[in-house]
């Protein structure tokens, strides 16, 4: 739903996202049974004519959804005057607004209605006839296989595996796994020019000064630091971090004399009284269900730290650095590059003690750099 026009921050319950991907993963089989598998054309960036482009990511993840950005940037740099369009959540319409998309189509992803909306969707997409549409997941996503098999584009890209059926452009899975580096490799096997890329989300001149308004009022004046502490993760996962750590790391800050603003999603809504009752009134807490208006806020912030989440991927993009705390040693795989963040990982555990020093050793290393 929309809140003021602006995509909130909810979520689904861990059982409705299963059983959603499981029927629509089923029904798409269905289908590419019937469908059967396409042939394989010869695609050349440099003479094929491309100047309509769609860019496909259907995760319901905040996080994921992020990741995908640096495609809209290569993209553009590669054919600055062709027409880019976007296929994605809701939530990405509203982070990827000022972003250089000519079009954004929204997915729905949710049983029942997932299936009839994407078609709809698809009869608006085929009428644009798209030169090349790309699956820019670089996995095996079901659904993104599936609107970029119909799109009706000439050319289908997208990483060769189990749902590259409705492709004629099968991109061979790249050695790399990291995730902030395995889409610029599927565009560079494109044939594209490519840098490294980060992943990035841009805020208007108004965004940034209303954050920053409501930043102050929130902490009661300007600061010259903020560290902000995101206490979610995802629980199912196994990627949060426990409340205990959480309260003693905020705690160890605030006592430094550090300016500490704490911000909680819809998932730790409950969870705001046990924290307000360790932590007491001085701590100022933000619950902001609009998607902007909490980028807006963690980009005042001088340093973020997160377990791995959808808020740590927003805060690297939005350029602030970054600790991100790792419960698996899937990090080398969800990991930020270390330009962005430094990751802390312990198979035994990470402990608050840990992420504080660390902590207080980065915004020493950014005050010295500063001066």
């Amino acid at each position: 739903m929309y809140q003021k026009k602006e995509q909130t921050m909810r979520t689904k319950t861990p059982f409705i996202c299963s059983l959603n991907k499981i029927i629509r993963t089923l029904t798409i089989r269905a289908i590419s049974l019937v469908k059967g598998r396409v042939r394989e054309e010869h695609f050349d960036i440099h003479k094929n004519r491309v100047e309509k482009i769609l860019i496909v990511r259907t995760t319901i993840r905040m996080g994921s959804s992020i990741l995908a950005t640096p495609a809209i940037s290569l993209f553009r740099q590669n054919f600055p005057y062709a027409r880019i369009d976007f296929v994605g959540n809701p939530i990405s319409k509203v982070l990827f607004k000022n972003l250089p998309i000519d079009h954004h189509f929204i997915i729905n992803n949710h049983f029942p209605n997932s299936m009839r909306d994407c078609f709809a969707l698809l009869k608006k997409i085929r009428y644009v006839d798209y030169d090349l549409a790309v699956d820019v997941s670089c996995s095996q996503s079901a659904m993104g296989s599936f609107v970029v098999g119909f799109s009706g584009a000439r050319f289908r890209a997208g990483v060769q595996g189990k749902w590259d059926h409705w492709f004629n452009i099968r991109i061979p899975r790249s050695v790399e796994t990291n995730k902030y580096r395995t889409l610029p490799a599927l565009l560079e096997a494109m044939g594209m020019k490519t840098q490294e890329p980060f992943p990035r989300l841009i805020l208007s001149s108004e965004e940034k000064a209303k954050g920053k308004r409501k930043i102050e009022t929130i902490m009661g004046g300007n600061h010259i630091s903020i560290v902000g502490v995101f206490v979610g993760g995802r629980k199912i996962k196994g990627k949060n971090w426990s409340m205990e750590n959480f309260i003693y790391l905020i705690k160890g800050l605030s006592i430094q004399g550090i300016k500490v603003v704490v911000f909680f999603g819809p998932e730790e809504k409950k969870s705001m009284e046990c924290f307000r009752n360790a932590l007491g009134k001085d701590v100022p807490f933000v619950l902001e269900p609009s998607a902007m208006g909490f980028a807006s806020l963690v980009s005042n912030c001088t340093l973020f730290i997160s377990c791995d989440s959808g808020p740590m991927h927003l805060a690297c993009a939005l350029g602030i650095r970054t600790i991100a705390i790792f419960q698996k040693a899937d990090f080398r795989r969800w990991g930020p590059p270390p330009e962005m963040a430094k990751i802390i990982y312990n198979p035994e555990g990470v402990s608050a003690d840990e992420v504080l020093n660390v902590s207080l050793e980065e915004l020493q290393h950014k005050e010295n750099k500063g001066s």
